[in-house]
């Protein structure tokens, strides 16, 4: 659609208004503006297959950012708020079972915690190929150019209230 093409053609250029953080682009307020309360949106790190899981997002598109998956969860944030409803309204891929046997330290899950001011504990940790299959059925999937491992995250949106 011509929606799409624009995305792809313009996605990289910075969001000219008072209040809205750099990291932002036009696409991603739009995409953001066009949520309802409960729909999710992805986070993912460079490393994510955003092109085939974001084709059946809502978007259909991934919408590429520059930044850390927490810095760009913590700019999203100032815009909206996370699902009160939801028991875990932020979901992390969760480490393979081999990176768990070698205690392979993830920096990425603290991060995103602390960007969305709860304790790691508070996340919920999402095996590898069902957070893909999660991903799959979120409004928007965002890319960052984070090459952190596992720094990736599901985030439900919240209600606004007046």
């Amino acid at each position: 659609t011509g929606y799409r093409r624009h995305l792809i053609c313009v996605n990289l250029l910075r969001m000219p208004l008072i209040g809205v953080p750099d990291s932002i682009t036009p696409e991603l307020l739009f995409a953001l503006a066009r949520m309802g309360h409960g729909d999710k949106l992805v986070i993912a790190d460079a490393n994510f297959p955003s092109d085939s899981i974001a084709l059946e997002t809502a978007v259909g598109v991934p919408v590429r950012v520059h930044g850390t998956t927490s810095n760009i969860l913590k700019d999203i944030l100032q815009l909206l708020p996370l699902d009160k409803y939801d028991p875990y309204p932020v979901k992390v891929m969760d480490r393979v079972q081999s990176d768990k046997d070698k205690a392979f330290e993830v920096p990425a899950y603290n991060l995103i915690a602390e960007a969305s001011n709860l304790r790691p504990s508070d996340l919920s940790y999402v095996e590898r190929f069902e957070f893909y299959e999660q991903a799959k059925k979120t409004f928007v999937l965002v890319q960052t150019d984070d090459r952190s491992a596992y720094a990736n995250c599901i985030v439900s949106k919240g209600v606004i209230f007046q």
